[in-house]
């Protein structure tokens, strides 16, 4: 018999931290560091009052903990990109998942996730649930779709997406060897070129533990302020709450950072995450002034090679996206996208909205594809 329960405080959270992370720290239970209870806790202390925690926790008939499904309760706008315009779909309470499903042992994910999708189904204050980023098919997605209770599962993406992940490699040498030789030999000589052109200077520092963090999170404010990703996104590295939450997680081996130095001075970065034999590139970018090097993508071909040296039997996860380098380097694509369960006459009636757009902006897209096709034979 399964029992289940929801967590709504941080306090009640802080209390479980030990439990939840022994769970998430399992191989195969959790889908990224997001879902441990440590990240769960950043987020609430950093975004000070704006989402609250919702933690369905599974127990079994002798009241160990089995599984737990991490959301965030939030006030949320749904706006669907469209060109240079942004369609506003839905406006309100969503719980937001951290990561793509349950976590769980690999072995007992049916059972409790059938008894973590009943619960949230009795609860008839959640209505709009939202995974974002998940490989396809969404096992709690598709339960949540047949339960019974009202669901309809709707992808927000207007495109299919594609996720991209190294699978368990033994060592560099045996990644490298079941590459395609012209592959290999042309991201080799590009790294060796990168450090030929940048000098004697040029160095890669490797930051994973806790003592490193301080230091680490002054280089990255100095590389992130002179990356194009500073515009699309403001992130402050020293931030404490960020600060000590990279301090717990170096402390389990559970971040990485690989900064390419030019003496003192960071110019590109790969900032990722381990968590249950996976590793997950989070993040990675460079000084703008060295673009026409090629430093971003030939510091992320070193990054993997020193994880599986050190990490060896791991998958190594890209996320989606459709960075060329993650074509070069990946050797496994799976589909993937954003998701959002719904249930209720006004909210359904609101997602009811994104599959006539979807329909239209990919046909508008194949337009100018077939225009652009047109064009180039002409010439």
């Amino acid at each position: 018999m399964i029992v289940t329960s929801i967590v709504n405080q941080a306090e009640a959270l802080r209390e479980l931290r030990d439990e939840l992370a022994a769970l998430a720290e399992l191989p195969g239970a959790a889908s990224s560091i997001v879902q441990h209870p440590d990240w769960l806790l950043f987020e609430l202390d950093s975004r000070t009052g704006a989402a609250m925690p919702h933690i369905v926790v599974a127990r079994d008939g002798e009241g160990r903990m089995v599984g737990y499904a991490p959301f965030l309760a939030i006030q949320h706008q749904v706006r669907i990109a469209f060109g240079d315009h942004h369609v506003p779909v839905y406006r309100g309470r969503t719980l937001r998942m951290l990561g793509a499903g349950v976590v769980v042992s690999p072995d007992a994910r049916v059972a409790v996730e059938q008894a973590i999708v009943a619960a949230i189904g009795r609860d008839r204050k959640v209505r709009v649930i939202r995974i974002q980023e998940t490989e396809l098919p969404n096992t709690l997605a598709d339960a949540l779709s047949a339960s019974g209770k009202g669901f309809t599962v709707v992808a927000s993406n207007l495109l299919d997406q594609v996720n991209w992940t190294i699978q368990p490699q033994a060592s560099p040498a045996a990644y490298l060897a079941a590459m395609d030789s012209k592959k290999r030999n042309d991201l080799t000589r590009r790294l060796r070129n990168v450090y030929k052109k940048l000098g004697e200077q040029a160095r890669l520092r490797i930051f994973d533990t806790p003592e490193s963090i301080d230091q680490y999170g002054r280089l990255m404010n100095q590389v992130y302020a002179r990356s194009w990703h500073a515009d699309a996104v403001a992130i402050d590295w020293e931030q404490p709450e960020r600060r000590a939450l990279f301090t717990r997680l170096a402390a389990k081996g559970q971040l990485v950072g690989h900064l390419l130095m030019l003496g003192e001075r960071p110019i590109a970065y790969v900032h990722g995450y381990r968590l249950g034999g996976r590793y997950v590139l989070d993040d990675t970018g460079y000084d703008e002034e060295f673009s026409s090097l090629g430093i971003g993508s030939s510091l992320v071909f070193q990054a993997i090679q020193d994880l599986i040296e050190r990490h060896p039997g791991e998958v190594i996860d890209f996320g989606y996206g459709d960075n060329q380098y993650k074509r070069v380097l990946a050797n496994r694509q799976t589909p993937c996208g954003s998701l959002y369960a719904v249930r209720g006459m006004r909210e359904s009636a609101s997602f009811q909205l994104i599959k006539p757009l979807r329909w239209l902006y990919r046909g508008l897209r194949r337009m100018r594809q077939k225009s652009a096709g047109k064009q180039l034979r002409a010439s």
